[in-house]
């Protein structure tokens, strides 16, 4: 139940031995122009001075609660959670900077769509220094995100901001049994159950240094793969192999998102075609609406068209040769004609090749 004096906004964010960008973190949080919120800064087991900067704040509205020894980011973002007195959790790592209109822009959204339980944002990344770094956007609607979360995480842990009571009910917290991807493997739960959105507006700013959990998440953290290869491998049924899935899964998302490395045109067309099939099968288990699944996957024809015409400049076709194979121009064909009419064909010369296809 929330208390009647009890803020509309809890932030909470978890930090060990995190001293060098802690207090600009919590200085973005006291910046913004939304007023009724708390912040709670869950100290996990720090030998640093981070608690010092947190008890000199001098604010009211900034709590700290202490853990006698490190237990992990997820144990410690649950204490957080369940210390918070606000209707809606925000979350910031103790890193990142959110932007003065972070909170105003998403309680007014929440506000507005009564029915989103989980909002993120788009962001913009940050050398360790501060230095402006690429602008990032992610997908906004309800089922682009359950769709991405088949192949990707599309929320960023520092922009979320969820309805507390509604997803502890229905959802629960943080899988304490996790060392990484709590994040993920939370957001996967909520979307399953209620309404997940992102908000198309640069709302923080992602610090990415050597020891923060952005540069080591690739390196270390596989067990957001294993869980959406878990999750493939279900609806596709792979057999039960649990490396060879995560490789599978691995090239999925490189010929969709990422860069194809060592692999020939026939496993992109392999690739494509696998895909679809996962993306058919995603929307029947979910019950996604025909009319966004008609959608997504016109769009998907079009933009898998598009990188088997990027990739084929680099991927050799069966007999050792580079560009576009016969057998790979049918396929982009049957995918989307007028692809063979962007700038990846064209500047491939793949036109002239798709005429020498029509005439044979």
């Amino acid at each position: 139940m929330i208390q009647p004096d009890a803020p509309r906004v809890s932030v909470v964010m978890a930090v060990h031995d995190g001293e060098p960008f802690l207090r600009a973190a919590i200085d973005s949080v006291l910046a913004q122009t939304f007023r009724d919120f708390e912040l709670i800064v869950v100290d996990d087991g720090s030998t640093d001075g981070g608690a010092s900067i947190v008890g000199g704040i001098g604010d009211p509205r900034v709590r700290l609660v202490s853990n006698e020894r490190n237990l992990g980011l997820a144990p410690s973002l649950n204490r957080g959670v369940a210390a918070a007195r606000g209707e809606l959790i925000a979350r910031l790592d103790a890193d990142d900077l959110a932007l003065p209109e972070r909170l105003a822009r998403q309680v007014a959204h929440m506000d507005a769509h009564p029915d989103v339980a989980l909002l993120g944002s788009w962001y913009v990344d940050m050398a360790a220094d501060g230095t402006r770094g690429a602008a990032r956007r992610l997908p906004t609607e309800h089922w682009d995100l359950r769709w991405h979360l088949c192949l990707t995480c599309p929320f960023v842990h520092s922009t979320v901001l969820w309805r507390r009571a509604l997803v502890a009910e229905r959802v629960g917290g943080y899988d304490e049994t996790l060392v990484f991807s709590e994040d993920y493997d939370l957001w996967r739960r909520i979307g399953e159950r209620l309404v997940v959105a992102n908000l198309p507006a640069y709302l923080v700013r992602l610090r990415v240094h050597p020891e923060s959990m952005t540069s080591t998440y690739g390196a270390s953290a596989r067990t957001g793969l294993r869980m959406r290869a878990a999750a493939a491998a279900r609806l596709l049924g792979w057999p039960s192999d649990e490396q060879a899935n995560e490789e599978r899964l691995s090239r999925l998302y490189a010929l969709l998102i990422g860069t194809p490395r060592g692999v020939g045109q026939r496993e992109l067309l392999e690739d494509a075609a696998t895909l679809l099939r996962l993306h058919q099968a995603f929307a029947s288990d979910a019950g996604m609406p025909a009319d966004v699944e008609a959608r997504q996957r016109a769009a998907l024809r079009r933009r898998l068209a598009r990188r088997l015409l990027r990739f084929s400049r680099v991927a050799p076709a069966a007999d050792g040769s580079r560009g576009a194979s016969r057998e790979l121009l049918r396929a982009v064909v049957r995918l989307a004609p007028a692809a063979l009419l962007s700038p990846d064909a064209v500047g491939a010369g793949m036109t002239l090749a798709a005429r020498a296809l029509g005439r044979s």
